[in-house]
């Protein structure tokens, strides 16, 4: 009799977890993206000198959910993700360098007023973990993520107006390069202009240059891992097929300071300085369609 009533209790105990369903599928759709964080301003910090602005990218990968009951479970996914944000510069007092040869590592500095953008992708392997709740054909969603950062590249253009070297005239480099493989320097120039220095015969500056141009190292700007909070919705058509829309919050500071050239040189002094006590953010909004089987 007691084996039978501990038998009893046993299967009473163990039949939620065999209650258990587990579901699979996919998931894709577009991602606003964007930094938060703190911006490049004047000294006296009345001017802001940085503006974040947001830029899409998208998203792709496998979803993963095991339900407890009808109405509560837990989901997976294991996702590549693009990240990012669009980096504005309006009337920077700012710098370049340019450089003699590929032994000239500190190159020669030139002074101009910056204007530009700058679009970083910064795409990831990304694995939120959230619990959910069924309402109707609306499942609620909340958890947390990690993302394993597995490129990230560069593009836009900086034009400098107002330089002592190209006697006045605009200079305008456009960006193309990856945070992950670029060299700095003189390494950086991804093409030269056909167009020399006003003033001079044998001086052409570069046409295209990658993300560590204007610096003296190649250290890699961003971290590798990224941690964010995750909330969202999703709207279910069918048993099957659903929309839906969810937000990551960045926790990271995902730049290295130490490594994070500053572009603002009010002063007009030679010499490189870095945002070592900068944090930036990722902030991404996910609208998505997908198939839960």
């Amino acid at each position: 009799m007691r084996n039978l009533i501990l038998t009893a209790l046993l299967c009473c105990t163990l039949s939620p977890l065999f209650a258990q369903e587990f579901s699979g599928g996919f998931r894709a759709g577009l991602n606003f993206i964007s930094f938060d964080g703190d911006q490049e301003m004047s000294a006296d910090g009345t001017m802001t000198f940085e503006d974040f602005a947001r830029t899409t990218g998208f998203h792709v990968g496998a979803t993963f959910a095991l339900g407890f009951t009808d109405l509560f479970g837990v989901k997976a996914n294991l996702m590549y993700s693009q990240k990012g944000g669009q980096q504005d510069y309006t009337d920077v007092p700012s710098f370049f360098y340019l450089y003699s040869d590929e032994t000239d590592t500190q190159g020669t500095v030139s002074f101009g007023v910056l204007n530009g953008e700058i679009d970083v992708v910064n795409s990831y392997i990304d694995i939120p973990v959230t619990a959910y709740y069924r309402i109707g054909a609306i499942e609620i969603e909340g958890g947390a993520s990690m993302g394993f950062l597995v490129s990230s590249r560069a593009s836009g253009g900086l034009s400098y107006s107002e330089t002592v070297i190209g006697r006045g005239e605009d200079i305008v480099f456009n960006v193309d390069g990856s945070y992950f493989s670029d060299e700095a320097g003189f390494g950086g120039i991804e093409a030269r202009s056909t167009t020399p220095l006003p003033g001079t015969t044998n001086v052409f500056p570069p046409s295209v240059i990658s993300t560590y141009y204007n610096s003296n190292s190649d250290e890699t700007l961003y971290r590798r891992l990224d941690f964010a909070l995750v909330g969202g919705a999703s709207f279910f058509l069918n048993s099957g097929l659903f929309v839906g829309v969810r937000y990551q919050h960045g926790l990271t500071d995902l730049t290295k300071g130490e490594n994070d050239l500053r572009l603002t040189n009010e002063a007009r002094v030679e010499g490189r300085e870095f945002n070592t006590d900068d944090k930036d953010y990722s902030r991404s909004i996910q609208a998505s369609v997908g198939f839960r089987f």
